[in-house]
């Protein structure tokens, strides 16, 4: 019997999956989020910067012993040390109350109580209005929160990893060891973007879930609170992110 066949191949590289729960890593790099042609590209609020982690392994007291490592093919091999990334907003859209973008203009996203500033403080920065330069926090430590997701669709789909919140370190002192080096740019950075931070969630979409259901009426009233002036930009674009992170977790 002669059965269909397809040599389409999936349009994404595996990645990593570990047993979720909280890790010490390291900060390897930061990079602007790009268009293929170099220009900064503009989210849903604006543009983001892309922290990148090694997740090591911890010892009896939560120190950092190894490279956490994984094998994205079970029939071969090869192991690759494990490196999420966090996606950020550096950069807001500058709107008016009815939520248009104004002229194209940005405004800062490092204020005292962004997610920016949470992300810094956690490596180890004091806010301070004289600006702040994220090279100087390359190779600093931190706990992160590791999360699962479902990545891909249909046939393509499988479980990976990814950082639901990061944290300051607070184990023992950090001795000799191994390094990891950071990944070289993709060729699409698109394809990287699959973080729950990051995904734009359809205001209707269809036959969801009763939970999900809750979430998007919550970004709703948040957006109406915010309309209404009952709370700040930061806040509501915070509330939004952790909801749209939650209705990512439920898909």
């Amino acid at each position: 019997m002669k059965f269909e066949t397809s040599d389409k191949g999936s349009s994404y590289s595996v990645k990593p999956h570990i047993q979720k729960g909280y890790y010490p890593a390291k900060l390897l790099k930061v990079d602007e989020f790009k268009e293929r042609s170099g220009a900064p590209k503009v989210g849903k609020y604006g543009q983001q910067l892309i922290f990148e982690f090694a997740i090591y392994e911890k010892g009896m007291d939560g120190e950092p012993v190894k490279p956490m490592m994984f094998k994205p093919e079970e029939d071969k091999l090869e192991t690759y040390p494990v490196k999420l990334s966090k996606f950020v907003y550096h950069k807001y859209k500058n709107t008016d109350r009815n939520e248009n973008w104004i002229n194209g203009e940005f405004r800062t996203a490092i204020t005292p109580n962004s997610a920016m500033t949470k992300l810094l403080k956690a490596l180890g920065w004091t806010f301070s209005g004289d600006g702040v330069d994220m090279n100087d926090f390359i190779g600093n430590w931190v706990e992160l929160n590791i999360d699962d997701y479902m990545h891909g669709e249909g046939d393509d789909a499988y479980k990976a990893s990814t950082i639901q919140n990061v944290n300051p370190y607070e184990g023992p002192a950090v001795g000799e060891i191994e390094d990891v080096k950071p990944s070289n740019p993709p060729k699409s950075v698109e394809k990287t973007l699959k973080h729950s931070d990051t995904e734009e969630v359809a205001s209707e979409p269809a036959d969801v879930n009763p939970e999900v259901e809750k979430r998007l009426e919550s970004i709703e009233n948040l957006k109406k609170l915010f309309t209404d002036g009952a709370v700040s930009e930061d806040g509501m674009k915070q509330g939004i992110t952790q909801l749209e992170a939650e209705i990512e977790g439920l898909k």
